[in-house]
């Protein structure tokens, strides 16, 4: 898509948000039959419109697509490391050691720390 505008765009959300939501439809709809693999961009819009819906607002929208894009890279760069004999356990110990960590208990006014 070569001619968005972002302005225009921005105007139809805050003015016409069921028109903004058609239009962006559509756009998708247009974009997914542009690819390669329609099947498959099919099957990630569905997942993209499924966690836009368990969001709980924008932002938490924001947060759980980001999250994919991450799981994504992520599984990727394994699917590299292995193709290129590297392996993936440097990887999976470096993923594992970011997504854990020591909990520290703070004191409350009314709780002394453990």
């Amino acid at each position: 898509m070569d001619d968005f505008d972002f302005d225009e765009w921005a105007l139809l959300a805050r003015t016409a948000p069921d028109e903004f939501e058609l239009r962006r439809r559509a756009l998708i709809e247009i974009e997914i039959l542009k690819s390669d693999n329609v099947r498959r961009m099919r099957g990630l819009q569905w997942r993209i419109d499924l966690e836009r819906s368990r969001a709980h607002n924008p932002l938490d929208a924001c947060v759980r697509l980001s999250n994919m894009m991450w799981d994504s890279f992520l599984d990727l760069n394994h699917a590299l490391n292995d193709f290129a004999g590297n392996g993936c356990a440097s990887t999976l110990a470096a993923a594992h050691s970011a997504q854990s960590a020591k909990i520290i208990y703070l004191a409350t006014a009314h709780q002394p720390h453990k």
